[in-house]
């Protein structure tokens, strides 16, 4: 499996735009320089695995998000109970759900 650099730029994006974080700050936090972060996220540069984790420190998330958009701490038990609420649901509000996890998900919380 190659990695995605595009998608692993847009999730670094997102998640820093979630923390209200500017990629200068970002750049501090993970002791890494603002043009890096830069060329990070539009991926015209690829990271290594200290950079990786360098980043995944400064923006409170796993590897498996930054790399495969999966945060592995969310346990597989919750999986379950919100699929099995979700299948009490007509398409409409099946729809909906899906539409709110969106919304919800870019939401600066």
């Amino acid at each position: 499996m190659a990695a995605n650099y595009t998608e692993i730029g847009k999730r670094i994006a997102k998640r820093r735009n979630v923390l209200d974080l500017t990629q200068a700050r970002l750049a501090e936090k993970a002791d890494l320089s603002t043009p890096y972060v830069d060329t990070i996220e539009r991926a015209a540069s690829k990271i290594s695995i200290e950079t990786l984790m360098k980043l995944c420190s400064a923006l409170e998330v796993t590897p498996d998000y930054i790399l495969l958009g999966v945060d592995k701490e969310f346990r597989n038990d919750d999986l379950e109970d919100i699929k099995n609420e979700i299948y009490r649901c007509d398409e409409t509000k099946t729809k909906t759900i899906k539409e709110f996890i969106r919304w919800y998900s870019d939401q600066k919380i």
